[in-house]
């Protein structure tokens, strides 16, 4: 990166915490700082679902599977599409209940705090994992344009705190009117990231593959599927195996078609701080729709980065940094800053609103509950901006725990089933007592999240136990075609990434914990990506 392009990082985090500060004396009732007086039209609405649903990781994730899968990759993020619907049906839900946070609801409709609370704590490792994904993105993207290391210190471990920092000043400051305003304007950036890298991509295509003589920008379509093949823009499946079959698809939409509407942040974003139910209706799905339309420009990008880099040993090895190859590769000095404020823009519309959510659950379903129950105002402001600060150093931690895309992905579907049986059953059904509701939260949480991360610990060989694994008559079928130029390719790189791999698996935690990275070290990296293979 270049001087200019930490300048325009720099403008666009002073008037992020400008915007906090603007709006930090303004709050002065719980119901300003969580729901900014429930006075949003259509637009304000429409930018805060779309920045709340719309994270640095989607793009990323987005870039990732399709470079594993093809443009069936895209149902990472694309799956939303079907669960779109839906949201016309529930905005009204959460302008009607006139509750500050859904774990409020839970407590009516159940006649339990404790159900609250439950809630409470179930709304922060949630929003901690789906941040995680966040920082984990932001962190993947920008290895390479960064280096291995800031201020001598492994990336992950010193730009993910600053960004967080950055968040924690203006949503915390100014709350969910601060986090509103800035998601509009961090809404336009995330729909420029949707498009910037496509023209500069295809013009790269052309001159790579093409005849930058006679061919245009338009001519890229055409060389993208000649040199990818087929299999390449199969919408479900492929020729290979897909992460995303047709199966897989139809599970994921209706888990999520389950889950999405429980989750504490929409009872914000959904519809709660609208002026009325035809804003919270227009905004929650409008603001979605839009972000279906980036998931295309985002899988244009991915393919792009696919032909051009599909062969690439590094990415071979770690899909999650395509996006930030691209960046690094194709935009010019100021732009590369320019996509990275958007990718920020991405992260920060979505944790803030999730943190200011996570600290209204708190006090709102715990501090005041069972610490302090005439604990005023000013004071519970004040909690409510330290559970904040926790929520997203919460989520820091995570993901430098886990700092796998696909893995974090996959978590933030199965967890909102913990809660999902108990809320809809308290929506449609009068006769659902609190026993209920409690076996229910008990048997989601043993079933879907503790005993699948215990057993498998407990016992590592039982997945492979001979009389378990047992199986009916299979029928399999076979598909070839002609292999592309790419699929020649990354046959050739494979062997290289698997190395590269192998090397990190070696020498990455030791590095961290030497605290820095030798120049021998990424010096070998380099040079294995470097490698002619024969």
């Amino acid at each position: 990166m270049h001087l200019i392009d930490f300048i325009v990082l720099f403008l666009y985090f002073a008037g992020m915490a400008g915007i906090g500060f603007w709006f930090m004396s303004r709050q002065k009732r719980q119901e300003d700082f969580f729901m900014g007086g429930r006075s949003f039209g259509k637009l304000m609405q429409t930018f805060a679902a779309f920045g709340a649903g719309t994270g640095s990781a989607d793009p990323v994730n987005t870039a990732r599977g399709t470079f594993n899968n093809g443009m069936s990759g895209m149902w990472g993020v694309m799956y939303w599409l079907f669960v779109t619907p839906v949201y016309w049906i529930s905005a009204v839900w959460y302008r009607r209940m006139r509750c500050l946070t859904l774990g409020d609801w839970f407590v009516e409709r159940y006649e339990s705090k404790k159900i609250g609370a439950a809630y409470a704590l179930f709304g922060c490792f949630y929003y901690m994992v789906y941040g995680a994904m966040l920082f984990t993105a932001i962190g993947k993207v920008a290895a390479p344009l960064m280096g291995d290391t800031l201020f001598g210190v492994p990336l992950q471990y010193s730009l993910l705190p600053l960004i967080a920092i950055i968040v924690v000043t203006y949503g915390l400051l100014g709350g969910i009117s601060a986090a509103y305003w800035t998601d509009l304007i961090q809404g336009l950036c995330i729909i420029l990231l949707s498009v910037l890298l496509i023209p500069f991509g295809l013009k790269a295509v052309v001159e790579k593959f093409g005849d930058p003589t006679r061919d245009g920008l338009m001519d890229g379509f055409r060389i993208m599927h000649e040199q990818l093949g087929e299999g390449a823009f199969t919408i479900v499946g492929g020729t290979t195996a897909s992460e995303f079959p047709l199966y897989a698809i139809v599970a994921i939409v209706i888990i999520n078609m389950i889950g999405i509407v429980l989750t504490p942040h929409f009872i914000v974003t959904g519809g709660g701080t609208a002026k009325s139910e035809w804003d919270a209706r227009v905004g929650l799905v409008t603001g979605n729709f839009i972000k279906r339309f980036c998931t295309i420009g985002w899988v244009i990008t991915a393919l792009v980065v696919l032909t051009l880099y599909g062969s690439n040993a590094e990415l071979t090895a770690d899909a999650d940094k395509a996006w930030g190859m691209a960046t690094e590769r194709l935009l010019g000095p100021g732009l590369v800053g320019l996509m990275v404020a958007c990718l920020l823009a991405a992260l920060m519309s979505s944790v803030d609103c999730y943190m200011l959510v996570c600290s209204a659950l708190v006090v709102r379903n715990i501090y005041q509950p069972y610490i302090k129950p005439d604990a005023g105002e000013a004071e519970s402001l004040k909690i409510a901006r330290i559970i904040g600060g926790l929520i997203v150093a919460g989520s820091v931690a995570l993901s430098l725990t886990i700092y796998d895309m696909f893995a974090n992905l996959k978590l933030t579907w199965i967890v909102p089933t913990l809660f999902a049986a108990v809320f809809w059953m308290g929506m449609y059904w009068r006769r659902a007592t609190t026993s209920a509701a409690w076996i229910t939260f008990t048997f989601c949480l043993l079933f879907f999240l503790v005993l699948p991360i215990a057993v498998p610990k407990l016992s590592p060989d039982l997945a492979s136990n001979p009389a378990l694994t047992r199986t009916s008559h299979i029928i399999k079928s076979t598909t070839t075609h002609a292999a592309s130029p790419l699929d020649v390719a990354r046959g050739k790189a494979k062997i290289v990434g698997e190395e590269i791999t192998e090397t990190k698996r070696r020498g990455g935690v030791a590095l961290f914990w030497a605290g820095s990275v030798k120049p021998t070290d990424t010096e070998k990296l380099r040079e294995i990506d470097r490698r002619k293979v024969p």
